[in-house]
């Protein structure tokens, strides 16, 4: 490819370059869209939840008046079996009148009846719990004449005298031999009692009859309206049973504002009920109809809430839409222009592949150069510390050499006197010297030969003595007092030969350093750390400049006099200690110790401990 042939980019499309104002197209239109139809649609399922809350609080109910009034149903069931009422209405003439009235008293009483009577063929009462009621006639009721023909009768009707709703349960009473109707037994139950609780329901209800009256209401001013206009033939059937004092009632102000499924929304002659849901229940084994309602006005808040909710989910929706959308067209441009700069850059890339081998290949070299360089530089290090305690050594050796040559001569002439014993006794003694100086020159040999820089399992304080060994002469020179605290069986993983040579070097730099000292001790301390051990080689010299911390294992860097030190020991140490994973810091006494002077070496190295 030539490299001057510019490749231009791919042109932006016209989704990209729309994108935004899309977006801002899309939010006025759809906001408005979605805000209606939320609105409808919360509006909606909030209506269901009502209707349904409702219709369980009218379920709730029936079952609780069917069970009102079927508890009731059974006590006039009850009372035909007993023989003493047959007896009563057989005994024309009512002897035990007075005990009849306080046996139906007692049934009452038992029972929580509002009224228990006793009523011959003819309708006419025969014995009542009230006493005004004897005498009447009630052949004319409904449910008089359902049980003079042998059924079971219940009916509601608001009482002439006293004016109190109740509904009326009746059962014929037999003949035992003829099986011919001889008398009703009715039980009259007070409608009040089966609205208790209503001011706490919280739907609101109302219990019309097969007329549409309204016989019981949570709103006590709608009792004894009418729901629709009664009609001659309800009114003529009113009036003939007796059901209520008159037949003329008001009709409930009530307007249907909306025909729903199962439900309707309604307005109704209270404050609060201008719009409420209506739902009606048949109670077909009484023939009547239970409501219930619910205020819709108190749905507006939650409708409310909700379709800010759903609007503000759409619109984080349009949002992450479009912010994915334009990301996704970024990233294909940005794909388009990379591999235009790939094609741009092959080129390149195939150049420099050139260069970067040449280049890698003179860096290796250089590496192993400086590789060897190192190599050269430990070893020469540990030859100019060599030539340093040569003179203290040749000064060692030099006595054991005086005293082999005497005791070599004295041989000679105890040889020629041919006194045996005592030339071997001399040849005994040129022995141990030749020993002695033969363990003087071990640790030379040993500490300059070079080394292959791999590591392993190593005894502690066999390198420590060893380095030890060589500068023993120059404690003593010096009159320093070397202390060695040593843990016994711990090895350490390292070279032997260059942890020697650390060590050594540790040891000379503190012996440098208290050349001017009045107190003059050398303290080699091991301390364990887990899976470490912490060698600290201790003086009581003048200490480290804090200045010169940070500088102290820089090459080349030395706070000794000219032509004393290279400044590459320490170094060359902090490099070997780091090869064998370790660490090598510098402190000074006084951070740890305020009463001491001096400064404190610590090499840290993997370490495993021998029983």
């Amino acid at each position: 490819m030539n490299p001057e042939v510019d490749i231009p980019y791919p042109p932006r499309s016209w989704l990209q370059s729309n994108i935004k104002p899309l977006y801002i197209v899309s939010l006025l239109i759809m906001i408005p869209v979605w805000l209606i139809a939320s609105w409808y649609t919360f509006t909606s399922q909030a209506q269901d939840n009502l209707r349904v809350q409702i219709e369980n609080d009218l379920a709730l109910f029936a079952d609780s008046l069917d069970s009102e009034l079927e508890k009731y149903r059974f006590v006039p069931k009850m009372l035909i079996m007993d023989a003493t009422l047959a007896s009563a209405l057989n005994d024309k003439n009512i002897r035990y009148k007075r005990s009849l009235h306080d046996y139906l008293n007692h049934i009452r009483t038992v029972t929580a009846a509002d009224e228990v009577f006793l009523l011959d063929v003819q309708g006419q009462t025969l014995a009542s719990t009230t006493l005004d009621n004897q005498g009447l006639n009630y052949a004319h009721t409904p449910y008089f004449q359902a049980a003079k023909e042998g059924n079971s009768g219940g009916f509601f009707t608001l009482g002439f005298n006293a004016g109190i709703r109740g509904y009326y349960f009746s059962e014929p009473i037999f003949d035992s031999d003829t099986d011919d109707v001889i008398g009703v037994v009715v039980v009259k139950v007070n409608m009040a009692r089966l609205e208790r609780g209503w001011p706490n329901k919280r739907t609101p209800m109302m219990i019309t009859d097969e007329y549409g009256v309204v016989i019981a209401s949570s709103v006590p001013s709608w009792l004894f309206t009418s729901r629709q206009t009664l009609d001659d033939r309800s009114r003529q059937a009113i009036k003939n049973t007796s059901k209520y004092p008159s037949t003329s009632f008001p009709k409930l102000q009530s307007q249907v504002i909306e025909e729903l499924d199962a439900a309707r929304i309604i307005s109704l002659p209270k404050p609060g009920y201008i719009r409420v849901l209506e739902v009606n229940l048949p109670l077909p084994q009484v023939g009547w109809q239970l409501y219930g309602h619910g205020d819709l006005n108190k749905l507006n808040s939650v409708i409310q809430r909700n379709t800010a909710l759903s609007l503000l989910v759409f619109i984080l929706t349009l949002s992450l839409a479009y912010v994915v959308m334009q990301r996704r067209l970024q990233f294909q441009e940005t794909l388009a222009r990379r591999e235009v700069n790939q094609a741009r850059l092959q080129q390149a890339k195939t150049s420099l592949e050139v260069r970067v081998i040449e280049r890698t290949k003179a860096l290796q070299d250089s590496n192993d150069e400086l590789k060897q360089t190192q190599t050269e530089l430990i070893h020469a290090a540990k030859l100019a510390t060599l030539g340093q305690m040569a003179t203290s050594v040749t000064h060692e050796i030099n006595q054991p050499l005086t005293a082999i040559q005497t005791c070599a001569d004295n041989a000679e002439q105890w040889l020629q006197r041919e006194n045996y014993s005592r030339v071997e006794q001399n040849l005994g003694n040129i022995k141990k010297l030749a020993q002695k100086m033969a363990t003087i020159t071990l640790h030379l040999k040993t500490f300059g030969r070079k080394t292959d820089n791999s590591t392993s399992w190593v005894a502690l304080d066999e390198a420590i003595y060893n380095a030890v060994g060589l500068i023993t002469l120059r404690c003593k020179q010096e009159q320093v007092e070397l202390i060695i605290d040593c843990l016994p069986g711990t090895e350490v993983m390292a070279d032997l030969v260059r942890l020697e040579q650390v060590i050594i070097n540790l040891l000379t730099n503190a012996l440098d350093a208290m050349l001017n000292s009045s107190e003059k001790r050398l303290v080699i301390r091991c301390q364990s750390a887990g899976e470490h051990i912490c060698l600290q080689v201790i003086d009581t010299g003048t200490g480290i400049d804090p200045v010169h911390l940070t500088q102290l294992f820089d090459p080349f860097f030395t706070t000794k006099d000219t032509g004393v030190g290279l400044g590459l020991g320490l170094s060359i140490s902090y490099s070997i200690i780091k090869t064998m994973g370790g660490e090598l810091s510098a402190s000074n006494r006084a951070d740890t110790e305020p009463q001491h002077s001096g400064a404190i070496f610590s090499v840290r190295l993997p370490a495993r401990y021998q029983a």
